[in-house]
């Protein structure tokens, strides 16, 4: 192997771990503690000191924070470890403190979150991982703090997804100690400079903090790969996403020493076994994303203790509080957002959380204010879940890599550069300079030039004033000599391979960037036969319900091939008989002149292994309707003219 590919072998790697699992630090778990002390660790020991924000003894002075106010261990570029007991439950929260470089106590220095992937770890060490930002961060005079979630590495409590009452508390009473205990901290106009990073999970918490905080003390974020709603991340067109629900079973558990809240488990594997999510899980994901803070779709109720008598604590946790139908019931209020400034990164290709989760989470942001920007980069957590595309992706990605290394930073993400030549760290040094310290100019960095930016391939993009949502429209039907023939597609354990219905051949050099569309009806055929579907039957098998599930996605065929390639891996489930309105999932595709995209049609996914229609005696639906392209010019700068050619 040419040595120059091998850093960006290391790197993905790395970046893999990072968002869903590995980092830094201890993995063992830690048991409650009781005691009202914050315990504050450097090199091996380990020492008690008062959480409050008073003097610490003298004995305590050469571990305790560095303190501008004393005078004391301003030499900079220390770490060590802070445990204290979580206001909630007592369960322990572990986290690593970095100061700054270098100390500027006239100044002050901003304070940077930073979270780990979904069962890994806080980071120990500044420079241990090759694409962490905390050691570039602490080099140019930012204060960060490693953060072990509840439930992952030392911390304790089991791990409940970004649950507001739960991980929320904690969060913000980190934050509440590190004002409390590092006075060499920054403040605009008497609030905290507070700004945050991390990927998958690591990017979860920042939206969590954001919604949760009383004093609304976030400045600026940098969100990658990570959900605006759980229950469409893993029940999209309410079907299971079972390959990820498996993995997330099997991650969180082995990652965290075996602390998956039992609610949380056992929600998961219901999922795959009987099909489909009960609706106290679906409101327990939907009450653990953004989303149900910015629009709260699934009408969530507070929990209202003069109507105690009216819920139920559930059986499996003894905490959960659900009323006698099933529905979940919350004590976290909604927020009201305020303005923040947002760099996030997706991952096209990203089968766990797609570019929809992203552009839900920017127009949420967008509303409440603040330099809201999107950017994509071909990495993301579909590296974990094997595709036809993978291999082919892998290869260009590496040849593309290989070539750029020279020209590119040798250290940290900039190895692995998005929308262009931007590199991450980079870019999230850059935005946090610019959001917090008012200093340089982000736009030098992030050269975009509009508020979106597609990753086509590695090393190919195009940029965008707004996400394209829908655009020309193409009919699902076939046609035979000027005659709309319907569709007829194959589900269930017939429907591996897809049914292909061309759309559009475009006739010069275009981009396919956005969210498509569809308006679209399934039937067994005849209105007769689907008014004999029953409503309900065994829940397994589904018998005599018609329970159709069909998987939409757009493909190309490139000019002179005949097997399509289906864009980005990428497939939207729709259920059920009757008339449906939905987005298919996001993608972003360079297409040349003679390339033709076709509509696939799937009876069952990879993705969604064993989520398919189950009911023997529906084997094949009608379809039809019409499906809407965001085809757009080759430079993404407007709307493609275009017509239907089959």
């Amino acid at each position: 192997m040419n040595h120059r590919t091998s850093p960006a072998l290391i790197g993905l790697s790395t970046l893999l771990l990072a968002a869903c699992g590995g980092g830094g630090g201890d993995t063992a778990a830690t048991s409650p503690i009781a005691q009202p002390e914050a315990i504050v660790g450097g090199d091996r020991e380990v020492h008690e000191n008062d959480a409050s924000a008073r003097p610490l003894p003298a004995s305590l002075a050469a571990l305790a924070p560095a303190s501008c106010q004393r005078e004391e261990d301003l030499a900079g570029g220390r770490s060590y470890r802070v445990e204290m007991p979580s206001r909630i439950d007592g369960a322990a929260i572990v986290f690593n403190v970095f100061e700054p470089a270098q100390f500027d106590c006239q100044g002050g220095h901003p304070l940077i979150l930073q979270g780990h992937g979904f069962s890994g770890s806080r980071s120990t060490s500044a420079g241990e991982d090759p694409l962490s930002p905390i050691e570039p961060l602490v080099d140019a005079g930012y204060a960060v703090i490693s953060i072990d979630q509840r439930g992952h590495g030392e911390s304790g409590g089991t791990i409940r997804v970004m649950d507001p009452d739960f991980e929320g508390e904690d969060l913000v009473q980190i934050v509440d100690w590190a004002e409390a205990n590092l006075d060499y901290l920054k403040y605009r106009d008497d609030n905290l400079l507070l700004g945050a990073v991390g990927g998958s999970y690591g990017g979860g918490f920042q939206y969590l903090l954001y919604n949760v905080d009383p004093d609304r003390r976030m400045d600026a974020m940098v969100p990658q790969i990570t959900w605006h709603d759980l229950t469409y991340s893993l029940n999209p067109g309410n079907v299971t996403k079972n390959y990820w629900l498996a993995f997330l079973s099997v991650m969180g558990d082995t990652g965290s020493g075996g602390s998956m809240d039992p609610f949380l488990r056992s929600s998961l594997l219901d999922g795959i076994l009987q099909n489909r999510f009960p609706d106290t899980a679906l409101d327990f994901f939907h009450y653990h994303s953004p989303s149900y803070f910015a629009d709260n779709e699934r009408g969530l109720e507070l929990y209202d203790s003069g109507n105690s008598q009216e819920y139920l604590l559930d059986p499996i946790t003894g905490q959960l509080p659900v009323t006698s139908d099933g529905r979940y019931i919350i004590k976290t209020p909604r927020s009201m957002p305020y303005p923040v400034d947002v760099l996030m990164f997706q991952g096209m290709r990203d089968s766990l959380f797609p570019f929809n989760d992203a552009y839900d989470n920017y127009l949420a942001m967008t509303r409440a204010g603040g330099d809201v920007r999107l950017l994509t980069y071909p990495f993301s957590h579909h590296y974990l879940a094997p595709n036809v595309g993978l291999i082919q992706e892998t290869l260009d990605s590496l040849g593309f890599y290989g070539e750029a290394l020279p020209e590119l930073p040798a250290e940290g993400l900039n190895v692995l550069a998005s929308c262009g030549d931007i590199g991450i760290n980079q870019a999230t040094l850059a935005w946090f300079n610019d959001k917090l310290l008012g200093k340089g100019d982000a736009d030098n960095v992030i050269t975009t030039g509009q508020q979106i930016c597609y990753t086509l391939s590695p090393g190919d993009s195009v940029s965008a004033p707004e996400v394209t949502v829908g655009g020309a429209s193409f009919p699902i039907a076939y046609d035979l000599l000027g005659q709309q023939l319907p569709v007829v597609a194959p589900i269930g354990v017939l429907g591996a391979v897809p049914t292909l219905v061309p759309l559009l051949t475009v006739e010069e050099d275009a981009v396919i960037a956005g969210i498509p569309t569809a308006e679209l009806s399934l039937s067994l055929g005849d209105a007769a036969l689907d008014e004999l579907c029953l409503d309900s039957s065994d829940p397994m098998a589904a018998t005599g319900t018609c329970d159709a599930i069909l998987f939409l996605g757009v493909g190309v065929v490139r000019g002179g091939a005949s097997i399509p390639e289906l864009i980005d891996e990428q497939v939207q489930p729709v259920r059920g008989l009757g008339s449906h309105r939905i987005q298919l999932t996001g993608i972003a595709e360079r297409l040349n002149a003679g390339d033709q995209l076709v509509l696939m049609l799937y009876g069952q996914h990879p993705t969604f292994v064993g989520a398919f229609s189950r009911d023997l005696a529906s084997q094949y639906v009608t379809v039809s309707g019409q499906v809407a392209l965001p085809v757009l010019s080759a430079d993404g700068q407007a709307p493609f003219t275009v017509s239907a050619s089959n």
